[in-house]
């Protein structure tokens, strides 16, 4: 029996969870540095000679950015939550065809031998194989590319 197969494996990258909206320590961050600069700005732009009016401003300033630096300290991460691990199939193994040849070992499964074992999880089509077992036309994977789609396939 001699097969050709002409499919590589794909992999899909993962882009992972995207946050949207302003976060809450993004958000103490950028007022931490908006109030460190109001401060600035205004301790520069006050009159070497204040008034009574002036040093309460200037104490409020300074209040309020110390409370935003203390509160950004004290922030704790919140924990994660749990993730639960996925559950992948397990490919039969009764429908396992070892082909060894003098280079290489290659195993393939037969579709119409894993419908007949019960395993009714959609098959990666960019996997299949045309070919004829035991007479029949019908479509092979190999065991590498049902593990690259996320597949446990016994074995290596």
């Amino acid at each position: 029996m001699t097969a050709i197969f002409r499919s590589a494996s794909r992999s899909v990258p993962s882009s992972g969870i995207v946050e949207r909206g302003v976060q809450p320590r993004r958000f103490a961050t950028f007022l931490t540095g908006g109030a460190v600069a109001l401060a600035l700005v205004m301790g520069a732009a006050m009159p070497a000679k204040a008034d009574k009016k002036d040093d309460l401003a200037k104490a409020l300033i300074a209040a309020l950015v110390v409370g935003a630096i203390a509160h950004e300290l004290n922030d704790k991460p919140k924990p994660q939550p749990e993730v639960e691990p996925v559950k992948r199939p397990k490919v039969p193994s009764v429908c396992e065809i070892a082909i060894n040849g003098a280079e290489r070992s290659v195993s393939l499964y037969s579709e119409n031998c894993l419908r007949d074992e019960g395993f009714d999880y959609r098959l990666p089509r960019g996997c299949a194989n045309s070919a004829r077992v035991f007479g029949r036309s019908d479509r092979v994977y190999s065991a590498q590319c049902l593990r690259d789609a996320g597949f446990r396939v016994s074995g290596r």
